[in-house]
């Protein structure tokens, strides 16, 4: 399997969901689409295109973090790894004997959530920090001696733990900590290591007959490229491009993850997943998004963040993971977009032979609950050793609303490349920022969402610098109609990049499975691309009358604070938004280049050295500004 690159999936998916954000003269591709629905529910969309012997193929599920709850955040993006983890068919060599060793960790893994939950979570803390300590001590003899070893270390660990008379101080002096109303706490937490290193034994057991790579290289194998996955808000999506003379081997695999998945290795993915969770909490960004949607939304499943909180994380079991995918990955949840050098005839045969059989579920209850309208406005700070950021968000519509369509010719007119209002203003004739600040829509589509703002300021200039400007520039949309020759210069480039889009059967694909999953229908989309026609400068300026108010909008700041050690960074980090942003303006062939390289890769240094690469062009084209040389009173 193609292992994950934190972070650099959300560059590919932000290229993906681009077709949202332009219109076409599309009626021939709406004449094309050809959609069937088999009687379990499922519906295929398709477009023949016969320019290569090529097809992109997607299946795009009708779930997300929205549709999670408190005790699951973060199952759906859990799921998503989990369903590259093999099948009864495929990745193991003997599946009755990969049937049992799944048994026998999963009783041991429900034993560890369990056990945690009875030490409670700051005993738990304090016993990890003890056995980092002992871990550490370990004499050059015993670390050779496990090697890298988890089971040998865990058994290794609680073999000491045991051995200590007295318990040090750490441990000892803390009220209530080792032992309370009868219960020996550390007792557990020896039996919570000696399960966990149970597990990592029997794992490697099974992995002696697992064929773990086995899906990922069926499909390179047989031509593929572009294979991968990803998770939103709003929906989970799994799309490869294929030749097209391997239509029948896209049908196979993916009827057989939709059916049967049997998520091996469940107990340690779910650890990598959790370490993602960590790294996501380091990150500056990632940092500010989920403070800044946290205070956003006070009701809205947009809450909470796509990786989940850690706390949830911690006591999914793989039990619960199969009953969600039972109730969202059911065909009827479903939707598979192929575009490409195929027949629709052929399509229908054979997704009536793969996927016809698999049964159709209750249809997954519906997220109800909405945001309330906002009452003032909200701030929130985040303090991070990385530069400062500004984030600015004013509840919205969501797609589909009638003024939803204002928003995109807004969008464009304030941040849609160099001529845009906050790029000649804010960024280069005041020089307030780093980067031109970037307006989008988020973090989801389908429910009432936010129109954001984001910059980085540029020093000296300060956060506040940065924010009146755009509210200078927010301000002017409302009392100085736009001109006629800007709106036709605005709508002209959000219809040249609809067109663009058009031209890869990516873009086909996304653009119709979108409007079926947003808008109950792929050809409502087009309707939605008129809409964007018919936008009006009257419109414009009532749209930011009614929506861009001090009250409706939340605000947040990244202040910079002083690194506590002498490591923590190099001083030119790479800015994901910014890369992203730099990205999305390049031509389409040259964006699809990147993606597929990042796609093709299998290590994360690996991605992160072309990840730097990239940001040293986007330097050479003067689209990241340098930071200024601090400098010391007096020079």
């Amino acid at each position: 399997m193609k292992k994950r690159i934190r972070g650099l999936l959300a560059l590919a998916m932000a290229f993906l969901l681009c077709a949202l954000q332009g219109f076409a003269a599309a009626e021939t591709l709406e004449e094309k689409v050809r959609e069937f629905r088999l009687d379990n529910g499922l519906t295929f969309l398709v477009v023949e295109r016969h320019e290569a012997p090529v097809a992109f193929m997607a299946t795009l599920f009708n779930v997300g973090a929205a549709n999670e709850r408190p005790n699951i955040t973060g199952i759906s993006h859990l799921l998503e790894h989990m369903m590259f983890k093999g099948t009864e068919m495929m990745g193991t060599a003997d599946y009755k004997k990969d049937k049992a060793y799944i048994e026998k960790t999963d009783e041991l893994g429900e034993r560890t959530i369990e056990l945690r939950k009875l030490i409670g979570e700051w005993r738990f803390e304090k016993f990890e920090g003890f056995a980092a300590q002992v871990m550490a001590g370990f004499t050059a003899e015993e670390q050779e001696r496990i090697g890298a070893s988890v089971p040998e270390q865990n058994r290794l660990l609680v073999e000491k733990i045991e051995a200590m008379d007295p318990l040090p101080d750490s441990l000892a002096a803390v009220p209530r900590l080792i032992e309370h109303d009868g219960v020996d706490y550390l007792g557990l937490y020896a039996e919570y290591r000696t399960a966990w290193g149970e597990i990592m034994r029997l794992l490697d057991e099974q992995r002696e007959f697992m064929l773990k790579e086995e899906l990922w290289e069926t499909y390179m194998n047989n031509g593929s490229r572009f294979l991968n996955a990803g998770t939103s808000n709003d929906f989970t999506v799994y799309f490869v491009y294929l030749p097209s003379n391997r239509l029948e081997l896209f049908m196979v695999m993916e009827s057989d993850r939709m059916e049967s998945p049997v998520f091996r290795e469940f107990w340690s993915e779910r650890d990598v997943v959790m370490e993602e969770r960590r790294l996501s909490e380091n990150d500056p960004d990632d940092a500010l998004d989920e403070a800044f949607n946290s205070v956003a939304f006070t009701a809205s499943p947009y809450n909470w963040p796509v990786l989940g909180w850690m706390s949830d994380l911690q006591t999914i079991d793989r039990k619960e993971l199969a009953d969600y995918h039972r109730i969202y990955y059911a065909p009827n949840n479903a939707i598979v977009m192929i575009v490409g050098d195929v027949d629709v005839d052929e399509v229908r045969e054979l997704a009536e032979k793969y996927y016809g059989k698999i049964p159709a579920q209750t249809p997954p209850p519906p997220v109800e609950t909405r945001e309330p309208e906002q009452q003032g406005e909200r701030r929130v700070v985040v303090e991070h050793t990385a530069n400062p950021k500004l984030m600015i968000g004013y509840h919205k519509p969501t797609f589909g609303h009638p003024d939803d369509p204002a928003f995109t010719v807004l969008q464009q007119i304030l941040a849609g490349g160099r001529t845009s209002r906050l790029y000649k203003t804010v960024y280069e004739e005041k020089g307030l920022t780093m980067e031109p600040p970037r307006v989008y829509t988020g973090p989801g589509d389908r429910y009432d969402n936010l129109l954001v703002f984001s910059a980085v300021p540029q020093q000296p200039h300060t956060l506040e610098d940065v924010e009146n400007a755009i509210y200078e520039e927010i301000d002017r949309l409302k009392t100085e109609p736009v001109s006629e020759r800007e709106l036709q210069r605005v709508k002209n480039q959000v219809d040249a990049s609809q067109i663009r889009q058009m031209g890869s059967n990516l873009g086909i694909a996304f653009t119709i499975g979108m409007g079926q999953l947003y808008l109950g229908h792929y050809s409502k989309m087009f309707d939605y691309y008129d809409q964007i026609k018919e936008v009006t400068a009257g419109d414009l300026m009532r749209v930011a009358e009614t929506y861009l108010t001090q009250k409706n909008r939340t605000v947040g700041h990244r202040v910079k604070i002083e690194k506590d050690d002498e490591e923590g960074g190099t001083g030119d980090e790479i800015d994901q938004q910014v890369l992203q942003a730099w990205v999305m303006q390049l031509p389409p062939e040259q964006q699809m280049e990147i993606v597929q390289k990042f796609q093709s890769m299998r290590s994360e240094a690996e991605a992160m050295a072309y990840a730097k690469e990239l940001w040293e062009r986007a330097k050479a084209d003067g689209f990241v500004k340098e930071k200024p040389e601090e400098t010391t009173e007096g020079e």
